[in-house]
């Protein structure tokens, strides 16, 4: 008897404020806003990307060959999570250019240029001026060996962004090491025009830098 009573009292208490009772389980929480979720993976992903760096600036200055080919291998490993956090960073946010790039970035890196190029595109789409992926994809084009597209990138980044048109100019030169050492399909002829089209933009930034300094002290 008295725990029927007991029940009834509760039954009582709940039915005159149903609020305190559903206040005692407990509440979901907030979910996070998309856009903080993408820019969370975007900068996990650059972690990664700084961690591969590390790791090929180890493999640079390393004395043997085992070291070297250990360190270039954690260094593949660190892009390739780099490339899963930017994929996520995109999926979330498909509008986060700087992800795009930065998945462009990752892809060039381990040789993946075909979708290096796609991601730089759609980095480009979203951001028409954004500078570091025109240079970026301009390396990649590099890598394919389509001069033309990376000369052209060349000619917008030196009228809006010298300081990556020179970053250029020096993957360019590193270029054309590479392909004297290993042409890859690429003609002396090729190779020669690039390196005498690399001497010339030198030397006109060059000039133009010295112009600058004079016009400065004026």
């Amino acid at each position: 008897m008295l725990r029927t009573c007991a029940i009834l009292e509760l039954l009582i208490l709940f039915a005159l404020d149903p609020l305190d009772a559903a206040s005692s389980s407990p509440k979901p929480a907030p979910s996070q806003p998309l856009g903080q979720r993408a820019l969370e993976h975007y900068h996990k992903g650059l972690e990664h990307q700084q961690r591969a760096w590390d790791y090929e600036e180890r493999a640079a200055a390393a004395t043997k060959e085992k070291d070297r080919r250990k360190h270039l291998k954690k260094a593949r490993k660190e892009f390739d999570k780099a490339i899963a956090q930017q994929q996520s960073a995109v999926k979330v946010n498909p509008r986060l250019h700087e992800a795009f790039s930065s998945l462009g970035y990752a892809y060039r890196k381990i040789g993946d240029y075909t979708r290096s190029l796609t991601a730089y595109d759609q980095a480009l789409s979203l951001a028409p001026e954004y500078a570091e992926a025109i240079e970026y994809r301009a390396e990649a084009y590099l890598g394919l060996n389509r001069v033309a597209d990376a000369q052209q990138a060349y000619e917008w980044l030196f009228l809006h962004d010298p300081e990556k048109a020179g970053t250029l100019l020096v993957a360019a030169t590193e270029w054309i090491q590479e392909r004297r050492e290993n042409s890859m399909d690429i003609t002396v002829e090729v190779i020669e025009a690039m390196e005498a089209w690399v001497l010339a933009k030198e030397t006109t930034a060059s000039e133009l830098t010295d112009e600058h300094e004079k016009a400065s002290e004026w």
